[in-house]
């Protein structure tokens, strides 16, 4: 820590790596580890989910235990709680059941549309005067132009929207804004405190939410589990959670909050880079789609505050 402090480039470049790291980690091999276990849980996504989430926590906590590292707090408990409720709220509205009849669900572009929107949520925060955060013009601009990538290859009747949905849109950008309040408040509750058992924490506690989710809307279509096939994918996702949730946590106390609300794009990003080089799928669009994504997240992670011209920055 200490030889981090002394050469910022180094501890500059590691906020880097672990940047690059998690959008490999919550991009590509999360979607790949997360469908590998679905098979084997007969599509029980909150009994998969929570399965997985609940390894992971209970691996990080006792490594942390084993460690000797201080234990949260209840101030840090109540941050971890404030991270999830915009999330169990989420999950709540986008099931589809009776329970809301006239509220119509998104679709997958529109949901991924308002992920990429963190940093201009934060900028709406910031220039309504709601909380001390800052957002430089920098990364807004970056933002939107990661919008405009993942428009350029993605059909237009992904995000398209009727009025049914214009609800639904309204209460998603709402605990978009809410999610980013949450990390402005939980940020400086968890300084200090280690990573392992805030991630292992997080991790917990959004386990007993899918428990509860699933006894709420899974519970009449349960299937008993094949665990001799879900062991190893169990095992893998568990690893990959447990290694994205503590780089999320390790992240979220080095980075600005503009540039860490970068992490849907550069997920997608990385996402798409996969399978342009595995997959083999070539097109103009795709290729222009990356250099501007690309382009946009480096401009979001060197964008500073003290390098706005005065008066010129959202507060």
């Amino acid at each position: 820590m200490d030889a981090a402090m002394s050469d910022p480039s180094r501890a500059e470049w590691r906020v880097y790596l672990g940047f690059a790291g998690l959008a490999v980690l919550a991009g590509p091999v999360s979607g790949f580890a997360a469908g590998a276990i679905l098979v084997p849980t007969q599509l029980q996504v909150f009994v998969a989910i929570g399965s997985a989430q609940l390894l992971a926590g209970c691996g990080l906590v006792m490594y942390a235990a084993a460690r000797r590292r201080p234990r949260l707090g209840a101030a840090q408990w109540a941050a971890l709680v404030l991270l999830l409720i915009p999330q169990w709220c989420s999950s709540a509205l986008s099931w589809p059941g009776p329970a809301i009849p006239w509220l119509r669900g998104l679709g997958m572009g529109t949901a991924l549309l308002l992920g990429f929107a963190a940093p201009l949520w934060l900028g709406l925060v910031a220039a309504a005067d709601w909380m001390e955060v800052q957002a430089p013009r920098a990364a807004v601009a970056a933002a939107i132009a990661g919008i405009g990538a993942f428009c350029l290859v993605v059909p237009t009747s992904a995000y398209s929207l009727s009025w049914r949905q214009v609800p639904m849109l309204v209460l998603q950008v709402l605990l978009g804004i809410a999610t980013v309040v949450s990390w402005a408040i939980s940020r400086p509750r968890l300084e200090g405190w280690p990573v392992e058992w805030a991630a292992g924490g997080y991790l917990l506690l959004s386990a007993l939410g899918d428990v509860f989710f699933a006894v709420l809307y899974e519970r009449s279509s349960w299937q008993p589990l094949d665990w001799r096939a879900l062991l190893v994918p169990l095992l893998c996702d568990a690893a990959v959670l447990a290694l994205m949730w503590w780089l999320w946590f390790w992240l979220l106390r080095r980075m600005t909050l503009a540039a860490f609300g970068m992490r849907a794009l550069a997920a997608w990003t990385a996402s798409v880079a996969f399978g342009v080089g595995f997959a083999g799928f070539r097109e103009w669009r795709i290729d222009v789609a990356l250099v501007i994504a690309l382009a946009a997240i480096v401009v979001a992670l060197r964008a500073r505050e003290t390098e706005e011209e005065p008066g010129l920055m959202l507060r």
